[in-house]
């Protein structure tokens, strides 16, 4: 009985080991969630002649607002440098808010005419593949909107706002001026 107790205990020591093993060297060989999110940067110019740098995850909301106009654009990294948009714009329906879809559209590192509910004027690519220094997308993840108003008036929200007055974002936020 003692030496069948200490077979079992043995093999199944051996079997937590085992496998604990396979679970690091599976881990190691898979990407870590956190570093995979793309990051685009845009610059939106507003029909006031102000503007905002925004870096936003791919899929993510920048949110838009000025006297009452909201827009949203959610950016997603496409073939050769090109980013699509997809534009909604809030109405007013039975007393709520809600997010209705404008369209789409295809941007790249040209400045692209946009009417955007009065408020953009245009859109132009910085960055269709924003790298982050390493260990800060968590730190961007964890703090992902902060707003800031333009010199016009008009509040902008993403990841990292850089306006033609201010700028709010994590530490790697870089504000380079058009």
């Amino acid at each position: 009985m003692i030496k069948v107790h200490r077979i079992v205990k043995g093999t199944t020591a051996l079997l937590v080991a085992a496998l604990g093993f396979v679970m690091i060297v599976w881990a190691h060989g898979q990407p870590a969630h956190t570093d995979s999110r793309r990051m685009v940067q845009l610059r939106i110019t507003f029909e006031s002649g102000d503007w905002a740098n925004v870096t936003e995850f791919e899929g993510g909301t920048i949110r838009i607002d000025k006297n009452g106009k909201k827009l949203a654009i959610s950016p997603y990294v496409r073939e050769q440098g090109q980013v699509e948009l997809r534009l909604f714009q809030a109405v007013q329906r039975e007393g709520k808010e809600t997010m209705d879809a404008v369209g789409t559209l295809l941007v790249g590192k040209n400045l692209t005419k946009l009417d955007g509910g009065g408020l953009v004027t245009g859109v132009q690519v910085l960055d269709a593949d924003k790298k982050l220094p390493s260990g800060q997308v968590a730190e961007a993840v964890a703090g992902a909107t902060c707003c800031v108003t333009t010199c016009a008036g008009t509040l902008v929200c993403g990841v990292c706002v850089c306006t033609d007055c201010k700028r709010c974002g994590p530490g790697w936020c870089d504000c380079a001026q058009p």
